[in-house]
């Protein structure tokens, strides 16, 4: 009875279609959930929100039969844009990309509104600027090889960025290597191939806390980078056509990830989010991701404002990834979008 009534507040909060779609939802048969297939990243915090969904069964709650097709860097957008899946959980900034070149694609809800970066670089290097204001920090990476998961992916789109705030050439002064997913970078790392990474978690929490062999020198997560205070990182994507043919599939998608962030946001649910990391975040260290828990929770939030992509826009302008701004309501489903994230209710 609770799981009904949340669902109905939040459903509310979307409007009177939206609330009508949902009710149809919440009294379809048992076994009625329809199948999807998902595009998304595996082990990676950007999308722990979909693992938490799929894990504790909130998908199939509402609805959806979730099926997650995993790939890396800028893949995990393409599987979605070339019709391999009906959904894509990735970089909004890789939505916006493509929806500036005319593919049709539409950001249902958030699962993460700040990027899970962080521009590290071993303990060896040395770092004269380290403290001092930013963008002085990032001088530093003169001459050096960072590392970044793909090319076009957002970890190669922030580094460039930073890079360039702080007035250097990211195609002179750095060399940048794609060095692959979170476990690649960090042997990356280890084994000295690269100096330093724009690492996506859990890289660089395993990297500066666990195992210790690298420094922080911008943390983007928390906010390092002005551009980054308010930002719209990772969501979930579907084509207009899927909204059309399937509102009731979309809605289910857009509750079950609210749904899972609020359970996130809990504090007293730590000890099952925490289950959900030991089966989905392998090779991290629990007590390492309970710090990252702590400090990085709030992160998980569905609502993308218009400043947020703003932001996103101007991140792809600063590197002539788009010729001119895609206006919020061409890329954003504004009617599934939710609008506010209510704190989660107290155990």
């Amino acid at each position: 009875m609770e799981a009904r009534r949340t669902s109905l507040r939040a459903a509310r909060r979307l409007g009177p279609v939206a609330a009508a779609l949902s009710l149809v939802l919440l009294a379809a048969p048992a076994g009625a959930a329809e199948k999807v297939k998902m595009s998304t990243f595996q082990a990676n915090l950007c999308c722990f929100t979909v693992y938490v969904a799929q894990q504790l069964k909130l998908f199939e709650k509402h609805g959806v039969d979730v099926e997650l097709v995993y790939g890396t860097g800028i893949q995990v957008a393409n599987i979605m844009v070339s019709g391999s899946a009906e959904v894509g959980a990735f970089a909004v900034e890789h939505g916006v990309a493509v929806a500036s070149k005319g593919q049709d694609v539409k950001l249902l809800v958030l699962n993460q509104r700040l990027p899970p970066l962080s521009l590290i670089v071993r303990n060896d290097v040395p770092t004269p600027n380290a403290g001092k204001p930013y963008p002085e920090m990032v001088r530093d990476l003169k001459g050096l090889k960072i590392g970044i998961s793909s090319a076009g992916a957002s970890t190669d789109t922030t580094l460039q960025y930073l890079i360039r705030e702080a007035g250097l050439d990211p195609k002179k002064d750095v060399s940048i290597l794609p060095v692959g997913d979170p476990n690649t970078m960090l042997a990356a790392l280890k084994n000295g191939v690269i100096d330093g990474a724009m690492a996506v978690e859990p890289t660089q929490t395993v990297a500066v806390h666990g195992v210790k062999i690298a420094k922080m020198v911008v943390d983007v997560e928390g906010g390092g980078a002005p551009l980054f205070k308010e930002y719209a990182y990772n969501g979930m994507f579907v084509r207009s056509a899927f909204l059309k043919e399937r509102p009731q599939v979309a809605r289910g998608i857009v509750d079950a990830v609210v749904e899972a962030e609020q359970a996130i946001n809990d504090p007293a649910r730590t000890e099952e989010i925490m289950g959900v990391a030991a089966a989905t975040m392998k090779g991290m260290d629990p007590a390492l991701f309970r710090a990252y828990l702590e400090r990085y929770r709030s992160i998980f939030q569905p609502v993308a404002t218009q400043k947020a992509m703003e932001n996103v826009n101007a991140l792809l302008r600063a590197g002539n990834l788009i010729a001119q701004t895609v206006p919020y309501e061409q890329i954003v489903a504004t009617d599934y979008m939710p609008r506010d994230f209510p704190q989660p209710s107290t155990h």
